[in-house]
C-alpha cells in the first residue's frame, strides 16, 4: 500500500514548510502591500489636490487681477470730473472726442494689471475702440465675434465671462501669440435701474496663455497635465498642448466634463485620475489629469522593489529548507537503501549514521538486527533447508523401491499366466520405467514425460487385467510443456487401478484432464472403480493433512505412494498446493491436483516452497 505524502518525512517537512514559511510571509506581504497602496494612494491624492487647488488659486488671482482693473472703468474721470458714462451718452462730442477720452479709460484699465496685453471696448452705437501694447498689432476688422456687445447673455449682463483661449490673429494681425479674453459689459451707473439693466458697452480684456505657462513652469509638474475649461460651453481656456486650441480637440472627453459640478474633488475615470478645482468668480475649472501609472509611479517602483525583496526572501527560505530538508532526511535515506540491499539478500550491510541524534540510535538498532538475522538464517533457515532436502531424498528413496517392486510382480504374474510373447512388450516397457524412475535426479519434470511413463505403465496394466482397464488422456500441446514434480501422477494412478478398478466387475478406465486455470494449473484423475463411501474419504483426506512427512495410518486406507506425493507438493510447491480426494460409491474417485504453473525448470529452483 503507497504511503501518502504527509505520512514521509519529507513531506512533513513540506507542510511545515509552506505554512510556518511561506504562507505567513505571502499573508504579511499582502498586508504590507494593501495598506503600503491605500497609504501611497492617499498621499498621491492629497498632493495632487493640492496641486491643481494651488493652480486654481493662481489663475484665479489673475483673473481677478485683470478683472479689477477691469472695474477701473467705472472710476475713469475726465479733466472736467466726468465719468465714461457721461462720456459715452454726450451726443454733443464729436467721434473724435469721444474716442479720445475711450482710449485714454482703457490704457487706465491696462495700467492697472500686467497680465491684461491688449483690450478693445464697444459702446451702445457699435464704435468699436482697441488698445494694444504691442503698437504693431491692429484690430482686425472681421474680429466680430471679439468685438461685440451681445457676447454675454442678457440675463448674465453684470457677469464676467471667460472666452476660450485661441489664436490672436484671429482679432489682430502681425501676432502668432495665444490669448484667452475676459468679457464684461460696462452698465449705466448714472442710475439704479440702469446699473442693473442697461450696458453702455463691452470691455474685452485679453490676456496672454503665457502667463499660464509661465505659472506651470512655476508649478514644475513632472507627471500629467493641467487644463482650465468650462464645462457648460466645452471650451478651454488652457490646454499644455496648443493642438488642442487649434483643432478644437476635447482631450479630456465628455465623460471628464460630466463630472466638474462641484467646486472641488477627484475621480478616477477609465484608469485616469481627474482633479478639479472651480475657479472663484468664474465658471472655469482647473483640471489636473493623469494616468493611474502616473499617478501611483511611486508606489510601482517601491512595489517593484518589494517583489525583488519578497522573491528573494522565498528563494532564501528555498535554499534553507532544501538544505534543511537534505540533512533531515539523508539518514532516512540510508535507512532505506540499506533495508533495501538486506531485502535483497545483502547480509553484510552496516549503517554509519553520526548525527547525534534518534537516527543514530536507530541505525545502530539496524545494525544489530541485521547481525541477529545473519545468525538466525545460518542457524535455522540453512539447517531447515538441509532437513528439507533430507526429507524429499527420503521421501524418493521410499517411493522408488516400492514402485519398482509393485511393475515387477505384474510382470511375474503375467509370465506365469500367459507365458508368450506378451512378457518382452512388458520387459520393454519395464526398461522404460526403470530408466525413468532410476534415471536423472531431478525435482521437476516435462508433464509429458510424467504423461508417456503412464502410457507405458499402461500397457504393462492392461497386459496385467487382461485388457478390462484403458487410459484417457485430455492435454493441450501448450500444457505439456509445463513442468511439475517427477513421480506426481503414478501413484495415484496405481491406486485408482488396484483399489477402484480392480475390485470391478467389467472393464474400466482412468481418464487425465489437464486444465490451465488464470493463476494455478488442475490435473484431475478420475476413475469409474468402485469408489469410497464418505468414511473413507475423511480419514485419507485427515491422513494427507498430518504435518508428519511420510505417516500412514494403521488402518491401510491411503497409501504410501499417495502420501509421499502429498508431502512432496508442499514440499516443493508450497502450503497453498497439494490434492483433494472425492469419491462415491458405485461410481468412482476423483482425484483433482492442485499446482503451480511452471514453464521453465529454473521456476522451480527459485519459487517459494513453503
Amino acid at each position: 500500500m503507497r504511503k501518502k505524502l504527509f505520512d514521509t518525512t519529507f513531506g512533513k517537512l513540506t507542510v511545515a514548510y509552506v505554512f510556518l514559511g511561506v504562507i505567513p510571509l505571502l499573508l504579511l506581504s499582502v498586508l504590507f502591500f494593501s495598506r503600503f497602496t491605500d497609504s501611497v494612494r492617499e498621499t498621491m491624492i492629497r498632493n495632487y489636490a493640492q496641486i491643481n487647488g494651488y493652480f486654481a488659486r493662481n489663475v484665479g488671482d489673475i483673473i481677478e487681477s485683470a478683472d479689477d482693473a477691469m472695474a477701473e472703468l467705472y472710476e475713469y474721470e475726465t479733466d472736467l470730473g466726468e465719468s465714461l458714462a457721461a462720456v459715452l451718452k454726450d451726443t454733443e462730442r464729436s467721434d473724435g472726442e469721444r474716442a479720445l477720452e475711450v482710449v485714454n479709460a482703457l490704457n487706465s484699465v491696462m495700467s492697472q494689471s500686467k497680465h491684461i496685453a491688449s483690450t478693445r471696448f464697444v459702446d451702445f452705437n457699435g464704435h468699436i475702440y482697441s488698445v494694444y501694447y504691442n503698437q504693431e498689432k491692429t484690430l482686425r476688422n472681421d474680429a466680430e465675434y471679439y468685438t461685440q456687445m451681445s457676447i454675454i447673455p442678457k440675463d448674465r449682463l453684470r457677469d464676467l465671462r471667460v472666452l476660450g483661449t485661441t489664436e490672436e490673429s484671429n482679432i489682430c494681425i502681425n501676432t502668432d501669440d495665444f490669448i484667452f479674453v475676459l468679457v464684461r459689459n460696462y452698465m449705466d451707473t448714472t442710475s439704479m435701474n440702469r446699473a442693473y439693466n442697461t450696458a453702455l458697452g463691452t470691455l474685452f480684456a485679453d490676456i496672454n496663455v503665457d502667463v499660464l505657462d509661465d505659472l506651470v513652469k512655476k508649478i514644475g509638474l513632472e507627471k500629467g497635465k493641467l487644463y482650465i475649461c468650462n464645462p457648460e460651453e466645452s471650451h478651454y481656456v488652457y490646454s499644455q498642448d496648443r493642438k488642442d486650441y487649434l483643432d478644437g480637440r476635447n482631450p479630456l472627453g465628455k465623460k471628464v466634463m460630466a463630472h466638474l459640478t462641484d467646486d472641488e474633488g477627484y475621480e478616477k475615470i477609465d484608469d485616469n485620475w481627474i482633479f478639479y478645482a472651480k475657479i472663484t468668480g468664474t465658471e472655469e475649472y482647473a483640471v489636473l489629469a493623469l494616468s493611474d501609472v502616473e499617478a501611483m509611479g511611486y508606489y510601482f517602483s517601491n512595489r517593484t522593489m518589494m517583489v525583488v525583496i519578497l522573491l528573494f526572501s522565498c528563494i532564501f527560505l528555498v535554499l534553507l529548507y532544501i538544505i534543511f530538508s537534505n540533512r533531515m532526511t539523508e539518514p532516512v535515506r540510508k535507512v532505506q537503501e540499506a533495508m533495501k540491499q538486506v531485502e535483497n539478500g545483502q547480509m553484510d550491510v552496516r549503517l554509519e549514521i553520526d548525527s547525534h541524534d534518534e537516527m543514530e540510535i536507530i541505525a545502530d538498532g539496524f545494525n544489530k538486527m541485521v547481525e541477529r538475522l545473519n545468525d538466525y538464517i545460518n542457524q535455522v533457515y540453512v539447517a531447515r533447508i538441509c532437513q528439507k532436502d533430507a526429507e524429499l531424498n527420503a521421501l524418493k528413496m521410499q517411493i522408488q523401491p516400492h514402485y519398482l517392486y509393485n511393475t515387477l510382480d505384474v510382470i511375474r504374474m503375467t509370465a506365469l499366466e500367459e507365458n508368450d510373447e506378451t512378457s518382452a512388450e512388458l520387459l520393454e516397457c519395464l526398461a522404460h520405467q526403470l530408466r525413468y524412475v532410476m534415471g536423472e535426479h531431478t525435482d521437476c519434470i516435462v508433464l509429458q514425460d510424467e504423461l508417456q511413463a503412464l502410457r507405458e505403465y499402461f500397457v504393462i496394466m492392461k497386459v496385467r487385467y487382461e485388457d478390462r482397464i484403458g487410459l484417457s488422456i485430455q492435454v493441450s500441446d501448450e500444457d505439456t510443456q509445463l513442468y511439475i514434480p517427477k513421480l506426481l501422477l503414478q501413484p495415484v494412478v496405481e491406486n485408482a487401478i488396484r483399489h477402484g478398478l480392480r475390485e470391478k466387475d467389467g472393464e474400466g478406465t482412468v481418464a487425465i484432464r489437464v486444465e490451465r486455470k488464470e493463476d494455478f494449473l488442475e490435473i484431475v484423475v478420475m476413475d469409474d472403480g468402485v469408489g469410497m463411501d464418505e468414511e473413507q474419504v475423511r480419514i485419507m483426506q485427515e491422513s494427507l493433512d498430518d504435518p508428519e512427512i511420510g505417516k500412514v495410518d494403521a488402518n491401510g486406507c491411503l497409501s504410501v505412494g499417495m502420501k509421499n506425493v502429498y508431502d512432496r507438493i508442499k514440499l516443493n510447491c508450497g502450503k497453498e498446493y497439494g490434492f483433494r480426494i472425492e469419491s462415491f460409491l458405485g461410481v468412482g474417485t476423483i482425484v483433482t491436483y492442485h499446482l503451480p504453473v511452471w514453464e521453465e525448470p529454473e521456476n522451480v529452483e527459485s519459487s517459494d516452497r513453503g
